[in-house]
C-alpha cells in the first residue's frame, strides 16, 4: 500500500470512528506542550491610548475559554477564530487567532494577561495526561490553563478622559404566561409546558418535582407523569450569567380510567353469558327430545 493510500485509510478511519471513543484525550495530549502567545502588544512605550490585543495559540479541536485581564480587572472574553491551512488540507492542529481592542489606555505603565482554558471529556482509554488534570475529584471532565501577561507603557499627548465600565448586568431574567396552573387538576399523563421569557436566554431548564434541572430549547411537553399531586419550576440563564426562576406550580394529575380493565370485565360477562346462553340450549333440546 502506497502512502497516499494509508493516508487515505487514515483519514477515513478518524471520521468514522464514533465520538465517544478516546479521539479527544489524543488530541488533548497533542497540545499539551502549546500555550497561549501574545502577538501584540509588545513590551514597550506607545503613544496612543487605544490599542489591539492580538492572540494565537495551537487548537486542537478542543472546548476552549479565552479570556483576558487588564491591570488587575477581568474584561471578559476575546472571540477567536481558526487559521484555515490551503488546498484543504487536513491537520489535527491548527493556529488559532483572537484579537480586540483593549479600552482606552491613560498615560502610565499597564498590564495585559490572557488565559486560555481547553476541556476535553475523558470517555474511556488512556486519560488526558499533564497539563489536563479532572476539574473536580473522579470527573470525566478535564481542563488545562495557559497564560501570558505583558507590560507594557502608554506616553500619549493627546488628553485623556477614564471611560467608565459599563454597569454589569444583575437583572436576572423574567419567565411568566406558565402554561400549568397552580393547583389544576389534568386528565392526561402529558402535560405542555409553555412559557414567555422577556429577553434571550443562553440556557432553559425546568424542574419537576424538585429533581435535577431538564434543559430544553424552549416550550415543551411533560411526558409520562403518574397520577398525583406534581409541581414544576422553570429557570433561565442569561448572556451574563443571571438566572430567573418562575413561580413553583403545583398540579394533580389524575388517574388514567382503566380501559384494560372495563375491557376484561366486558369480555367476561361475554364469556359467561355465551356459556350460559350454550348450557340453557342444552337443556331445551333434551327436554324436547323426552
Amino acid at each position: 500500500m502506497n502512502k497516499h493510500k494509508a493516508c487515505a485509510c487514515l483519514l477515513a478511519f478518524l471520521f468514522l470512528v464514533p465520538l465517544p471513543m478516546s479521539i479527544p484525550v489524543g488530541e488533548a495530549e497533542s497540545i499539551s506542550g502549546s500555550v497561549v502567545k501574545i502577538v501584540s502588544p509588545i513590551s514597550t512605550t506607545y503613544d496612543r491610548r487605544v490599542l489591539l490585543l492580538n492572540v494565537t495559540f495551537s487548537y486542537g479541536g478542543l472546548r476552549y475559554d479565552l479570556t483576558y485581564n487588564l491591570d488587575g480587572a477581568t474584561e471578559g472574553s476575546i472571540p477567536m477564530g481558526e487559521y484555515q491551512p490551503p488546498n484543504n488540507e487536513f491537520h489535527l492542529i491548527n493556529t488559532a487567532y483572537a484579537w480586540v481592542t483593549l479600552p482606552e489606555l491613560g498615560d502610565g505603565p499597564h498590564s495585559v494577561t490572557v488565559t486560555l482554558v481547553a476541556r476535553v471529556h475523558y470517555s474511556g482509554g488512556g486519560k488526558p495526561s499533564a497539563p489536563f488534570q479532572p476539574t473536580s475529584p473522579g470527573s470525566s471532565e478535564y481542563s488545562a490553563t495557559w497564560s501570558d501577561t505583558v507590560q507594557f507603557n502608554v506616553r500619549a499627548d493627546e488628553s485623556y478622559e477614564p471611560q467608565p465600565h459599563p454597569a454589569a448586568d444583575s437583572t436576572p431574567p423574567e419567565i411568566s404566561n406558565l402554561s400549568v396552573q397552580n393547583q389544576q387538576t389534568y386528565p392526561s399523563q402529558d402535560i405542555p409546558l409553555n412559557f414567555t421569557l422577556n429577553g434571550s436566554a443562553s440556557r432553559i431548564a425546568y424542574s419537576l418535582d424538585g429533581g435535577d434541572n431538564v434543559t430544553i430549547d424552549g416550550n415543551t411537553t411533560l411526558h409520562g407523569l403518574s397520577a398525583g399531586k406534581h409541581n414544576v419550576t422553570v429557570f433561565c440563564w442569561d448572556d451574563a450569567g443571571n438566572v430567573g426562576a418562575s413561580e413553583t406550580t403545583s398540579f394533580i394529575v389524575k388517574a388514567p380510567f382503566p380501559i384494560t380493565s372495563v375491557v376484561a370485565t366486558g369480555l367476561f360477562v361475554i364469556a359467561v353469558a355465551a356459556v350460559a346462553g350454550l348450557v340453557y340450549r342444552k337443556r331445551k333440546r333434551r327436554d324436547m327430545s323426552q
